[in-house]
Formats: C-alpha cells, structure tokens, sequence
C-alpha cells in the first residue's frame, strides 16, 4: 500500500534508493563536492573560495531529519554565526524559509538547495563588508 505513504514516509523506507538518487544527481551537477553514503546518511565535502577565503563545506542528507532532510555545515573556522548572517541554531546554514520556499511540497531535493550555498557565501561576504545582510529574506519573528 505505497500509494498511500507521503513522500517524507516513501523516503524513509526505500531510503537507499533515495539516498543514491540523491548521490548521482548531485554529484552530475556539482563537480565540487564529493558525496558518500553512510548508513542512512548522504554526506557531502566540498570547498568554495569567494576574495580569497575559503569555505569548507559538508552536507548531511537523510529522510530521518526531522523537518527539512538537509543541513549544509561550514566548517570555516572564524565564522560569525548567528541569525544575521543566516545560520540556524543547529549551526547549519538557512538558506530557504521552510513554508515559503516549499511552495507546497514536503521537502526540497538537495540538488535544488546547493546552488543557494554560493548565493550565501556571496550575501556572507557583503555581509562582513556592510555589517548588513543584503540577500533575500524573510522575518523570523
């Protein structure tokens, strides 16, 4: 009766299948990052330069999170991390309101959420220019 699960509950049961698409989709369009499965995790390393800083990144992809199945870490050592420069409590980064951006479906793809890390690193760095966050957003109140 899979016809019935909602795509959060099919994820979680064929998690494999939805881990390894997720692996070759990603992997086909972002050369930078390399990906492995780890038990029911999808991980992800790569490393993005913006005005000769580098950002180290990990991604963590599995349908067991609870909310969004993503969370893009950066490892970066000195970051200022807080609300302003758009990271989540969990240190992970936000890069989409979670009822806004959805547009009615569950959950996004992370195939679909990379992109938006280089659009961080550029708002993060007009950010330690301006003392101002300058990139879309959306109240958190």
């Amino acid at each position: 009766m899979d016809f019935m699960l909602n795509p959060k509950e099919r994820a979680q049961k064929y998690w494999m299948g939805f881990l390894y698409k997720t692996l070759i989709e990603c992997e086909k369009e972002f050369k930078w990052l390399s990906f492995e499965v780890k038990g029911k995790l999808l991980e992800g390393k790569g490393t993005l330069e913006l005005n000769n800083r580098k950002y180290h990144l990990k991604l963590l992809c599995s349908p067991f999170f609870p909310n969004r199945f993503e969370r893009v870490m950066v490892e970066t050592k000195n970051l200022i991390k807080c609300a302003d420069t758009h990271f989540n409590g969990d240190g992970s980064l936000c890069l989409y309101h979670p009822v806004f951006d959805l547009k009615g479906r569950p959950y996004l793809d992370l195939v679909e959420v990379i992109p938006w890390i280089s659009e961080w690193i550029y708002y993060y760095d007009k950010y330690l220019e301006y003392k101002v966050w300058l990139g879309p957003e959306y109240p958190h109140n």
